[in-house]
C-alpha cells in the first residue's frame, strides 16, 4: 500500500467511526419508551430508590440492638510510681512503731483483658422502634412512588411539548414553501407588468417574518427537547428522536371513557399521610411504654497479670467472672414522658386534620381538572373546525389570485389565518394532554 492510498484509508477509517459515533448516539422514544426510561434513569428517582434502601438498612440498624453485644478490651500498665495508701498501725500494740502505716498496693507492672457480653431481654422501645423503622420503610417507598408519578408527568409534559413545537416547525416549513412560490408567482407577475410592487414587497416582508419565526421555534424546540432529555436522565449531548405524533396520539387517546369517580385511597399523597399519621401513633405509644421497666442480662470475664518486671508480666493469668441481670425502673423523669406524650398526641391531631383537609383538596382538584380537561375537549373541536375552514379559506383566496379576481392583501390576509389557525389547533392539542395528564393525576390513576 503506497503511502497516498495509507493516508486516504486512514481518513476514510476516522470519518466512519465518527459517523457511527454520531449514529450510535441517536435513540428513539415513544412517549411510553421515553416514561419507561425515566424510570430507570432519573436522577431523582435514583435518589428516592436509594433512600428505600436507605430507610431498610436503618431497619437492620435499630434491630441489631435486640442482638447480644459483644465487646473486648485490654490494657497494659506501667506503675511508675505505685499509690501509697496511709492506715493507723494496727501492730502498733503488739510490736510498737508509728501510729500509721504508709503501704503501697499493687505491682509496677499491671495487664488486663476483659470480654463483656449484654442482651437485652425486655424493653418496650425497641420493639416499638423496629416497628416504627418498619413503617418508615413503608413511607419510602410511598415517596418513590410519589417521585415516580411526578417523574411520569414530567416527561409526558415535556414530551408534548417537543411534539408540538416539532409540529409547528414542520407547519411553518410548509407554510413557507408556500409563500416562497406564491413569492416567485407575484414577482413573475411584476416582471410582466400584471402585479404591483407593493403585492411583491408585501409578500417579501411576511416571508422575512415567517423565516424569523421559524428560527425561533428551532431554538424553542432544542430547549425543550434539552428539558425533555434532563427529566429522562438522558445525556442532553445525545441525539433523540421521538417517534409519537400528536394527532396519533390524541386519536388513541381513551380518556372519555376513564371513570372518574373520587377515590381518595388512589392519591399518593393521601396514603403518606395515612402512613404519618401511624408513624405519630408509634410515636406516642413509644413515650407510654417508656413507663415500663427494661431488663438486660450481662456477662462479663476478665484475665489479669501481676508482676515487678515486664518480662515476667505474663507468666500467670488471674481469672474473674461475673453474671447479672440489670433493671431499670423509671420513677421520675421530671413529666418528661408526660410532655413528649401530649406533643405526640398534638401531632396525631394535626396529621389528621391535614387528611381531612386533603380530602377537600382532592375534591377540588379533580373537580377543577375535570371541567378544564371538557372545556379543553371542546376547544379543540372548535379549533378543529377553524382550522378547515381557514384552509378552506387560503384554497379559494389562491384560486381567486391566480385568477386576476383577488389582492395580494387577501391572500396574505388568508395566508395569516391560515396559519394562525394551525398554530391555535396544535397549542390545543397539546393542552388537551397536559388537561389529561391532570385528570389521570387528580384521580390517582397514574401508578
Amino acid at each position: 500500500m503506497t503511502k497516498k492510498s495509507l493516508v486516504l484509508f486512514s481518513f476514510l477509517l476516522l470519518m466512519f467511526q465518527a459517523t457511527w459515533a454520531q449514529t450510535a448516539a441517536v435513540q428513539s422514544f415513544s412517549l411510553k419508551e421515553a416514561v419507561e426510561y425515566a424510570k430507570k434513569n432519573n436522577f431523582t428517582l435514583q435518589n428516592s430508590k436509594l433512600d428505600v434502601l436507605a430507610s431498610q438498612k436503618k431497619v437492620n440498624e435499630i434491630f441489631s440492638y435486640g442482638l447480644p453485644q459483644v465487646s473486648a478490651s485490654a490494657n497494659l500498665i506501667n506503675n511508675t510510681q505505685i499509690p501509697v495508701q496511709v492506715i493507723p498501725n494496727f501492730l502498733q500494740s503488739v510490736m510498737g512503731g508509728p501510729d500509721n502505716l504508709n503501704l503501697a498496693f499493687g505491682r509496677p507492672f499491671t495487664s488486663g483483658i476483659t470480654v463483656s457480653a449484654n442482651q437485652l431481654l425486655f424493653d418496650g422501645t425497641f420493639f416499638l422502634g423496629v416497628k416504627a423503622s418498619k413503617e418508615f420503610v413503608n413511607l419510602s417507598q410511598l415517596n418513590f412512588n410519589r417521585t415516580s408519578i411526578e417523574t411520569e408527568v414530567n416527561v409526558s409534559k415535556a414530551y408534548y411539548m417537543v411534539l408540538l413545537l416539532e409540529a409547528n416547525e414542520n407547519m411553518m416549513a410548509k407554510n413557507l414553501a408556500t409563500l416562497q412560490k406564491t413569492q416567485s408567482d407575484v414577482g413573475q407577475f411584476y416582471k410582466n407588468g400584471f402585479a404591483e410592487k407593493v403585492d411583491l414587497d408585501r409578500l417579501t416582508l411576511q416571508l422575512s417574518n415567517l423565516t424569523v419565526q421559524k428560527e425561533k421555534l428551532h431554538d424553542q424546540k432544542q430547549i425543550a427537547t434539552m428539558v425533555l432529555k434532563l427529566q429522562m436522565g438522558l445525556n442532553v449531548a445525545d441525539s433523540i428522536v421521538l417517534t409519537d405524533e400528536l394527532e396519533k396520539l390524541r386519536a388513541a387517546s381513551k380518556t372519555e371513557a376513564i371513570e372518574n369517580k373520587v377515590s381518595y385511597a388512589n392519591r399518593i399523597e393521601y396514603k403518606m399521610l395515612q402512613q404519618q399519621l401511624s408513624l405519630s401513633k408509634l410515636d406516642r405509644k413509644r413515650y407510654l411504654i417508656g413507663y415500663v421497666p427494661s431488663l438486660y442480662a450481662f456477662a462479663n470475664h476478665q484475665e489479669n497479670a501481676f508482676g515487678d518486671e515486664f518480662g515476667a508480666l505474663y507468666d500467670k493469668f488471674y481469672p474473674g467472672t461475673a453474671v447479672g441481670l440489670s433493671m431499670t425502673i423509671p420513677i421520675f423523669d421530671g413529666l418528661r414522658k408526660h410532655a413528649q406524650t401530649q406533643q405526640a398526641n398534638i401531632s396525631i391531631s394535626k396529621t389528621e386534620n391535614d387528611i381531612k383537609n386533603f380530602e377537600n383538596v382532592i375534591n377540588q382538584q379533580v373537580y377543577m381538572a375535570k371541567a378544564n380537561f371538557l372545556r379543553t375537549n371542546q376547544q379543540l373541536e372548535i379549533q378543529r373546525g377553524n382550522l378547515k375552514l381557514a384552509e378552506e379559506i387560503y384554497e379559494k383566496m389562491e384560486i381567486k389570485y391566480k385568477n386576476g379576481l383577488g389582492s395580494s392583501l387577501e391572500l396574505t390576509a388568508s395566508q395569516s389565518d391560515l396559519e394562525n389557525a394551525r398554530t391555535n389547533y396544535l397549542t390545543t392539542v397539546y393542552d388537551y394532554f397536559v388537561a389529561e395528564m391532570e385528570l389521570k393525576k387528580a384521580l390517582g390513576l397514574i401508578q
